[in-house]
Parts: C-alpha cells; structure tokens; sequence
C-alpha cells in the first residue's frame, strides 16, 4: 500500500513533459485493483508510456498534497479498448477519485472510491477516438465539490463529487490497452466565474487573476 506523505500546496505548480526522459518526482505504481501487478511505465521518445495490461494503474506526483486544483494531461490511449485519465485526492487505495476517458463505449467516467467502496458516474466523450492524442483537463474546486471536465478545450460537464475526502495526492492512471500521457500539469489556481461587480470590490479581483480593479469590472460588462 502507498503511504500518503508531503506538503500542502499553495500557489505551487507541478509540470511534466518527459522531455529529460526521467521520471524524477513521480511515484509511478501498480494496479489499483490487482496490485500484484506492477506497472510497464517508461519515457519513450518524450511520453510517459504505461502498457501493462490490468485495471487502474496509477501514477502519483511525489511530496503534493493538493485540494482545488487544474490538473490537465495529453492522452493517447491504446486500441482496442484503453482507458486513462487524472487522479485527484488520493488518500491511499480506499479514497480517491479518477476521471477518465474511456473510447472504445465512448464515454467519459468519474470514479469515487469513498472508504473502500466505489460509485462510478458516466458522461459523453464525444468524439474522441484510440492512437489520436487529445487534452483533458479538470478544474477542481473541493469547497464546493464541483468537477468541471474538458476535451480538447471543450466544456462537456461538471461532476458533483459525493466525497468529503477532498485532498490528497494528484496524478494519472490507465488500464486495459493502456497508453501514452505528455505535458502533465497541475495547479492549484482554477478560474472562477466572475457574477457581479460586487465581486471586483475590496480586493476580491485579486482571486480572479485580474492584475487591477478596473480590469475586472471591464470583463463584465463586454
């Protein structure tokens, strides 16, 4: 079992394009769901490359721990039937939750692991296909527990997550075919939408990524 150690993240920012063909600063695990078997990760020609067949093998960020967050990755996921994502808020094998994209039903999934016990929740994914790279990308916001997805820059839902265990370490994961994953990056800074002039007062701009009052008052009334 993977002890859950590190620091919580402020204003930090983790990123990864496996450029240097090391793997320094992750924790790149066995299956989750038979974890007898290791992982087959590897850098290969800049991608971190997973292809161990089995459910749920699980790349972990070292030394992170992290609550709201952007977490984003690009996947290229194996034929016939790979499946990859993010992981967030893992707590060790009995609380984490993964979003994945799953081609082969044509549907993206967020898998709750809550105390040991999972709830699987499914969405669309569109169009997107095997052996073709694509973005995915998540803006994690624990207070609320609001999960906001995206393909390739393109809303397709939000997720209201059922668990309270909202920190934890972040990372990825794979299984079936399995696949390839470039340009990991993960914050712990999310957009918030901006409802009223009021929220440009006092300071509260400043939340925004606005670099001035007045810069925040003009976004609203475009």
């Amino acid at each position: 079992m993977l002890f859950v150690t590190g620091n919580i993240a402020h204003a930090g920012l983790f990123s990864d394009n496996f450029n240097d063909g090391t793997t320094d600063g992750w924790w790149l695990g066995y299956s989750q769901h038979t974890p007898w078997i290791d992982g087959n990760w590897r850098v290969q020609n800049g991608e971190l490359v997973q292809d161990e067949p089995g459910d749920n093998f699980i790349g972990l960020v070292e030394g992170i721990l992290i609550s709201s967050q952007t977490i984003q990755i690009d996947i290229k996921l194996n034929e016939p039937s790979g499946y990859g994502g993010v992981t967030i808020w893992f707590q060790g094998s009995d609380n984490w939750v993964n979003i994945l994209v799953y081609p082969a039903v044509g549907e993206t999934w967020v898998q709750e692991r809550i105390n040991g016990t999972d709830q699987l929740f499914r969405y669309s994914s569109g169009s997107i296909q095997n052996n073709n790279f694509f973005t995915l990308k998540a803006d994690v916001d624990s207070d609320d527990g609001e999960i906001d997805v995206f393909l390739d820059g393109v809303k397709i839902f939000t997720h209201h997550v059922v668990s309270t265990n909202r920190v934890g370490q972040s990372g990825l994961h794979n299984g079936n075919a399995g696949g390839h994953f470039d340009n990991f990056l993960i914050s712990d800074s999310i957009p918030k939408p901006l409802n009223n002039v009021n929220q440009c007062k006092q300071g509260g701009w400043q939340k925004f990524q606005f670099k001035n009052q007045g810069q925040c008052i003009k976004s609203l009334i475009r």
